[in-house]
């Protein structure tokens, strides 16, 4: 095991020392570190030896040091330390110290016997150095980083090298945007989603350290920690740094965990007091109002209810943290709400002052549109919908409207679009076709009409052309864009759904039930109550 005078330079041992000449030779080994008397002393030394000289035995700006440059350079020494003087080093000498590959580090106050001390324990046993940074490393992350800033800033501090946190699709979090920019351009993202993810080490130049961070004993990472390689995590050092990194990433799991058990604990009080409210709405009592009072909701008034839903969903992605995200993209969509967990998604209501006035739900529709839309751009792979109730007046009105907006909701999980929100008003015809997708008998038949494509056919790709080809008003053209195949492929695939399935489609009556049939595919909500 050795250690290189580059290593030993980057573990901060020294105050104000700076390379002047020779960078080179940074990476050679060191064998031992003397101080040196006189110049002319120095071909007595061992090879691989850094000399260190005294403001009085060695003048950068002298003559003498190109003579030291020389004799160390002939007796195989690995590097110069000394003195930094006013003047610079002659040019001369900078440019032999570059040829020969021999360091010159010049310090602003130097001590040789302090120098000496503070290099020999590395270099007669360099695995010290990587004890003193499992050792700082075992100090900061003792107790669990308070966020992810000071995760990055207190690993950075650490190791002295650059440190970023991503999520587990590659997505920055903090740290340093630089080190986020080279994983992404050396790093596939989806290696990030393994379902068992362990420690890598990647980059042309393996200068990237990439350490899960992991919530659980086994599943997917929650976050990565990025390391660019420290200059001294070489040899014997390397394995001591990703232990240090593996220290950081244990702690910052246990302050997630924490947060995810607080977000938890909140989300079932929220909906615990929405149990409330709705079993009592016409004497919620007093300390129920209290609770709903504190948490910013409000009982009296027109409520307008909204029901979020997850369409579909990456592996990577964490459900359980979506709801903050999804507060946090409400409010800068000038939409305060407080979510309530219900079933597969979210329930929360906004409220109108004026008794017995129609509230247009417009500006709420326009809203909750563009705020999926942000959600699902930040998340590749991600579908959201949303159900929009009526307004109803009081506590009890509360109920009413999110059970409109819960059937609104599943209106919109058939639409398979993008950001979808559905809002059925009195008038519409919409609210029919989510009474039938309600009803557990149609819903029941439309799996058996459609059973022999599920059947022949389990990716689910026979259904979904059918039900796009139904929706394009079957165009086969028009459904082959949309799908992202030629109008010969749909036509194909329509004559295999035409031999298959117990329905004639040229009869309005059978036409209707099948198209109605695979809107409903894939739809398992709960019987209302």
């Amino acid at each position: 095991m050795t250690v290189t005078l580059a290593q030993l330079l980057d573990l901060g041992l020294l105050e104000r020392a700076e390379v002047l000449a020779g960078e080179a030779g940074l990476r050679r080994p060191v064998g031992t570190v003397v101080a040196g008397s006189t110049v002319r002393e120095i071909p007595e030394l061992a090879p691989r030896s850094v000399v260190v000289f005294g403001r009085e035995q060695l003048a950068l700006d002298d003559l003498a040091a190109d003579l030291a440059i020389r004799l160390a350079g002939g007796a195989g020494l690995s590097g110069i330390i000394a003195a930094r003087t006013p003047r610079p080093v002659p040019l001369a000498a900078r440019r032999l110290a570059d040829r020969l590959a021999l360091p010159l580090i010049g310090v602003e106050d130097i001590v040789p016997a302090r120098v000496i001390t503070a290099f020999d324990p590395y270099v007669r046993a360099p695995e010290i150095a990587g004890l003193r940074v499992l050792g700082d490393a075992s100090r900061r992350f003792q107790r669990p980083p308070a966020d992810a800033d000071a995760l990055a800033a207190q690993l950075a501090e650490t190791l002295g090298a650059p440190v970023a946190l991503v999520d587990a699709e590659s997505r920055f979090v903090a740290g340093d945007p630089a080190v986020h920019a080279r994983l992404a351009a050396c790093a596939d993202p989806a290696r990030l989603a393994d379902a068992r993810p362990a420690a890598l080490t990647i980059g042309p130049d393996g200068d990237l350290m990439l350490q899960p961070v992991q919530v659980g004993a086994t599943g997917p990472a929650v976050y990565w920690i990025v390391v660019r390689r420290p200059r001294f995590a070489a040899g014997a050092l390397l394995e001591p740094v990703r232990r240090a990194i593996a220290i950081a990433a244990l702690s910052f799991a246990v302050h997630v965990a924490g947060e995810a058990i607080l977000a938890e604990r909140e989300h079932r009080r929220r909906s615990l007091l929405l149990n409330e409210i709705l079993e009592q709405p016409d004497d919620p009592g007093r300390r129920t109002v209290e609770r709903a009072t504190a948490l910013g909701w409000r009982l009296a008034g027109r409520h307008t209810a909204v029901q979020v839903q997850v369409s579909a969903a990456p592996a990577a992605l964490r459900t359980s943290a979506l709801g903050t995200e999804l507060e946090a993209q409400l409010a800068e969509h000038g939409v305060p709400a407080r979510l309530v967990e219900r079933g597969e998604g979210w329930l929360f209501w906004s409220t109108a002052d004026a008794p017995g006035d129609a509230v247009d739900p417009g500006p709420l529709i326009e809203r909750l549109t563009s705020t999926l839309a942000a959600v699902e751009a930040e998340h590749p792979g991600l579908r959201l919908c949303a159900g929009v109730g009526r307004a109803h007046e009081g506590t009890a009105g509360i109920g009413h409207s999110a059970e409109q907006a819960r059937r609104a909701a599943m209106l919109a999980y058939t639409a398979h679009r993008r950001a979808v929100v559905e809002h059925i008003d009195a008038g519409s015809t919409r609210r029919l076709i989510a009474g039938w997708y309600e009803s557990a008998p149609l819903r029941g038949a439309a799996a058996d009409l459609l059973a022999p494509l599920t059947e022949a056919d389990p990716s689910g790709v026979l259904v979904r052309t059918l039900r796009c080809y139904l929706d394009s008003q079957s165009s086969a053209k028009a459904a082959g864009a949309v799908l992202g195949v030629h109008r010969n492929t749909v036509m194909q695939r329509m004559e295999r759904i035409a031999e298959l399935l117990p329905a004639d489609l040229s009869d309005p009556d059978d036409r209707l039930a099948v198209h109605l049939a695979t809107r409903a595919a894939g739809v398992e909500w709960d019987e209302p109550g």
